[in-house]
This record gives structure tokens, C-alpha cells and sequence, in this order.
């Protein structure tokens, strides 16, 4: 790896006086084969976290042999320029310099939900409290399929039988589905889901990391669910009705097993 890292310092170094003369090496080499990448033009300075524009990109032309061991290493001008510009930066760099593949980073995922209604149905995001000291988050990624384990409430008050006891109230929440009405404290399985984000993590976990976003808010999951007609769709429906009815107390997680490609 110290290997790879000096002559990656050794190729910059020995191409720093190619870059801040590029015009000269155009000239120079008007004879000799040429591959030209991209550079940051001299009179610009690109700040870290920047959005690159096509007027703070120049070509930067040097002889083929040099340029076959950057391959890899810098972007093509201009096969690469729908690659390079709109990107942003992942540290500074001045003007003069070769843009290396290590100076860009693609943007972090985005919530992707909705798309186009199919009728009159329309895919919406819906926030879910969970318990996570039931369920280890780091081990959900978006995309995988959930249910849902709610207990219905419990009333403070119940009944008292013959003996003196107490009898639970048999009314709870009432299913959108034909399963019979649930005693109260009695837990519900509703699903499935796809989750579409763990907190504020829209992907797995080694991607975010690699943003090196902080994780946060890991005990609500967004899932995905559907608009039927401009109601919530059954199970969506039952599932916010019971978080309703126990005050939005924080639910466990059932994780479905993710399909497996064919080999």
C-alpha cells in the first residue's frame, strides 16, 4: 500500500510542472501522442465539498506513455466529463492541479419513494417508532422487508370478577383485516414493509459510513406504503391506528428473510 501511495506522489510530483504549463506541453508535443485529463483550471480554486462546473475544468495533455500509468488514477478529457462535472469535491484543490478519482465522491443516497400514482394508488414514507433495545439497527439496510409487533392498549381501569380479580377487556383495537378484535395488551403482527430509510440512513451501513455521516435517530423507520384511493392501504392503516391508540409507544421489528439471487 506505501508502495501504491508513493508513486502515486511520485506521479504527481512529476507531472506538477506539466500541469502549471500545460499550454507549453500542447505545443511542445505537437508531434508526439497525447492523452489528455482533466485539470482545474489555474485561475480557479476548488474548496472541498464543491460542486464542480464546466468552467473550472481544462484539459490537461500529456505524452501517451505518462498518461497510460494515470489511467485509473485521473479522469479522461472528455470522454469523462459527464462523470466529472456536478460532482463535489471530497477536499480542496487548487488551481493548476490534476483532478485525481480521490478529489470526487458521488452524492449520498436520497430518500427515493413515490414515483409515478399507478390509478389511484401512490407510494408515500410513513415514520415508525421502534424499540431498539428489541432489535439490533445496524443489521437492517434499506430495502429489506419488516413487520411490525404492537400490543394493544391496556385501559386503566378493568372489570373486577366474582373473586375480587380483574377481568381485561376484551374490546382493544379493531382489525382492518377479518382476524377477530384483539384483548387488550395482546400483540399484533402487521406487515410487511420496506423499509426505506434506518434513521437517517438511506443505505447500508459500510456506504454511510464511507460518507462518514454520523448515524442518528436509529429508533424510527421509514417504510414505505400506499395511498389507495387518498386513504392509507389496510394493514398501513391498522398499524397508525394502534401506534394512535398507545400513544405512539415505541414498536418491535420483525425482519423478513431477503430474497437470494440465483446462482
Amino acid at each position: 500500500m506505501k508502495g501504491l501511495n508513493g508513486l502515486i506522489l511520485g506521479l504527481g510530483i512529476g507531472i506538477a510542472a506539466a500541469l502549471f504549463n500545460w499550454a507549453y506541453v500542447t505545443r511542445a508535443t505537437g508531434s508526439v501522442e497525447t492523452v489528455a485529463f482533466f485539470g482545474v483550471a489555474p485561475d480557479r480554486n476548488i474548496e472541498a465539498g464543491e460542486i464542480l462546473a464546466a468552467e473550472d475544468l481544462v484539459p490537461v495533455p500529456l505524452p501517451a506513455a505518462t498518461a497510460r500509468r494515470l489511467r485509473g488514477f485521473a479522469f479522461v478529457y472528455p470522454d469523462d466529463r459527464a462523470t466529472v462535472v456536478g460532482m463535489r469535491t471530497t477536499r480542496p484543490v487548487p488551481g493548476g492541479s490534476l483532478l485525481l478519482v480521490d478529489d470526487l465522491r458521488p452524492p449520498p443516497p436520497k430518500l427515493v419513494f413515490g414515483g409515478q400514482p399507478a390509478g389511484k394508488e401512490e407510494e408515500i414514507a410513513m415514520f415508525i417508532p421502534i424499540d431498539t433495545r428489541t432489535i439490533v439497527t445496524s443489521l437492517l439496510e434499506p430495502g429489506d422487508m419488516v413487520s411490525f409487533i404492537v400490543s394493544a392498549p391496556t385501559p386503566a381501569g378493568t372489570a373486577p370478577n366474582e373473586v375480587g380479580g380483574s377481568i381485561p377487556p376484551q374490546t382493544g383495537i379493531p382489525p382492518q383485516d377479518n382476524t377477530p378484535p384483539l384483548p387488550a395488551g395482546a400483540p399484533r403482527i402487521i406487515g410487511k414493509f420496506k423499509i426505506l430509510a434506518i434513521g437517517n440512513r438511506l443505505s447500508n451501513l459500510d456506504i454511510h459510513r464511507a460518507y462518514q455521516l454520523p448515524q442518528s435517530q436509529e429508533n424510527v423507520l421509514t417504510i414505505s406504503v400506499r395511498l389507495q384511493g387518498g386513504q392509507l392501504e389496510p394493514k398501513a392503516d391498522q398499524l397508525w391506528r394502534m401506534l394512535e391508540a398507545t400513544n405512539f409507544r415505541q414498536v418491535g421489528v420483525i425482519l423478513h428473510a431477503r430474497q437470494r439471487s440465483a446462482n
